[in-house]
């Protein structure tokens, strides 16, 4: 089961909230073999806490591909379920940005960060206003 909700609040209360939920532990009956557990087995699980969090990445225009290439990597800016592309489509509207172009992945072309356990889907991009000149980060 699955509740999605929105937080608000001082930022120091709800990490509070959010780690003491994630501290919490449900009984579970195993509905079948799960490793050392047998059906009818009682385990204890953890409430698992997971942010969605949306984010603005800033970087000069040039970097766009480096960029595709740290931020999807190999497995492309697509959600985890395809029947999540029309959410996708609707914040893509809603933020008023342009459906992120097709890249090729280079392993030659990656920033070092760690990623692992960490799903990224990527909703579009916007290009930033020059003044004088000057891209406007």
């Amino acid at each position: 089961m699955h509740i999605y909700m929105i937080t608000r609040g001082i930022k120091r209360q709800v990490n509070r909230f959010i780690d003491e939920l994630s501290a919490k532990y449900l009984p579970y009956t195993c509905p079948a073999k799960i490793g050392q557990f047998k059906r009818g087995d009682q385990i204890a699980v953890q409430v698992a806490v997971r942010p969605i969090q949306l984010w603005e990445v800033v970087f000069p225009k040039e970097h766009l591909e480096i960029m595709q290439n740290t931020l999807f990597q190999k497995w492309g800016s697509k959600p985890q379920h395809s029947r999540h592309q029309k959410h996708i489509f609707a914040l893509r509207k809603a933020l008023g940005v342009k459906k992120l172009p097709k890249y090729e992945f280079d392993p030659k072309k990656v920033l070092p960060v760690y990623e692992k356990d960490v799903e990224r889907t990527g909703i579009g991009y916007k290009e930033d206003y020059d003044k004088d000149g000057l891209e406007m980060l």
